[in-house]
């Protein structure tokens, strides 16, 4: 498959690479936020990680003064968010919504990228999701190997949930824009 932009390349060598981070730190990543949370200081990197995450789509939404309705949708997807983080226990289910969340924007926005060029992909929003749900599971079948990981079939559901939250998040957002503009 030929790129049909240099952002839709950028988009997958970056999803790429975010998969790599992922997959390469398995091994350590459960001592990392033990270490974190044993010290106090889970709640804050995720707390941190979270508010960076948030500037970033913030500016980069303002790219374009945001209308009412754009707001009151945001509003609502920050609700939604906050009530399904409290509903996670610890910091590892939340940084698995928060991970691949960001994995499943990122596959979606290069799906986009290609239909703006004339190329688009039917369904992108339902190949977005599954992709990063197999994704996930592919992490979840690593850990099979890794002697101190464990499979847990709850990850691979808060990486379904990050990846349908992602892309509704995001189909969500362009629907208010579009209805504003």
């Amino acid at each position: 498959m030929a790129f049909v932009s240099s952002r839709e390349r950028r988009l997958w060598v970056i999803t790429l690479l975010l998969l790599l981070i992922i997959y390469a730190t398995l091994g350590v990543a459960r001592d990392w936020f033990r270490l974190l949370e044993d010290n106090g200081w889970g709640a804050d990197v995720f707390l941190s990680v979270s508010c960076f995450i948030l500037v970033f789509i913030v500016t980069h939404g303002m790219m374009v003064f945001p209308k009412w309705r754009e707001i009151l949708v945001a509003l609502g997807i920050v609700a939604v968010y906050a009530l399904i983080f409290m509903k996670i226990d610890g910091l590892e289910g939340r940084i698995h919504v928060i991970m691949y969340g960001v994995i499943a924007l990122m596959i979606y926005a290069a799906l986009l990228e290609r239909a703006t060029h004339g190329h688009p992909v039917p369904a992108s929003f339902l190949i977005a999701i599954a992709a990063t749900a197999g994704l996930g599971t592919m992490d979840e079948l690593i850990q099979l190997t890794l002697p101190s990981r464990v499979f847990d079939t709850m990850d691979i559901l808060y990486n379904c949930l990050a990846s349908v939250m992602a892309v509704m998040t995001n189909a969500s957002l362009r629907w208010a824009r579009r209805k504003s503009n």
